[in-house]
């Protein structure tokens, strides 16, 4: 069961006994609910909790994000208002700069996440690699070829590939457009996840993470692509879990 409180989180499960709570935040053109068989990986301990971007699910009313610093903002301002902590953020590739972010955002508050888990992303100085095509079927080409990430029931629906081109390209632009800003390392542990085959992401630049962070860091590939989390769930949830709870991977 999903459980909505602003337009921006959704608890995907209540678990009222958890330490700690996990926000999560999708890849360029997902939503949360890739996270929603999460929650019994982390019961008891972790509530998992979604991040929703403007212009999809429940938010599918309002326009696409085209700036980084309101949509942090915002994505901070719901995290800090309506996730006890201690809080854990955690995110896949688009979803780990962003998380990134808002763990900086949290921090200038006064209220750092207790936990940065980046997830198939590049450290935040690294350009994005993909110059976007003007076609929706050339977009969804190009991202399948370097992701292998477009289910093929998509790219054969014109219906399919008219609803999510737009949403996918959004949230591209908003990848391309994103700058760096120097600033001081989170004081909070970061673990940087990835698959041992993303050609965009080798394993060794997880370790950059730690450049990132005056505490605790650790990193961990599995096997897979860019979007390993699917195959490796288990293995996943895992490592997500004895980091949190114990401070240690699997």
């Amino acid at each position: 069961m999903t459980l909505r409180t602003s337009t921006a989180l959704s608890r995907l499960g209540e678990q009222w006994g958890a330490a700690t709570r996990l926000v999560c935040f999708p890849h360029s053109g997902g939503t949360p609910a890739m996270f929603r068989g999460w929650t019994a990986g982390l019961a008891p301990d972790i509530e998992v909790w979604g991040v929703t971007l403007p212009g999809r699910a429940a938010r599918a009313g309002e326009p696409f994000a085209r700036e980084w610093a309101p949509l942090v903002a915002q994505v901070t301002e719901a995290v800090l208002e309506e996730v006890r902590p201690p809080v854990v953020l955690f995110g896949h590739s688009l979803g780990g700069l962003l998380a990134y972010e808002v763990a900086r955002a949290m921090n200038r508050a006064g209220e750092p996440p207790a936990h940065l888990v980046v997830s198939a992303r590049a450290v935040p100085l690294t350009p994005y690699p993909l110059t976007l095509p003007d076609g929706d079927m050339e977009l969804m080409e190009a991202v399948d070829r370097i992701y292998n990430g477009v289910p093929d029931s998509v790219r054969r629906s014109p219906d399919m590939v008219r609803h999510f081109a737009p949403i996918l390209r959004a949230d591209l632009e908003l990848a391309i457009a994103y700058a760096f800003r120097p600033g001081p390392p989170l004081p909070c542990p970061i673990t940087a996840l990835g698959g041992v085959d993303d050609p965009n992401v080798a394993v060794g630049e997880l370790s950059g993470w730690s450049r990132y962070t005056s505490a605790d860091f650790a990193w961990r590939s599995f096997p897979g692509g860019h979007f390993y989390l699917g195959g490796a769930q288990d293995e996943v949830l895992e490592t997500i879990w004895r980091r949190i709870t114990q401070g240690v991977l699997s």
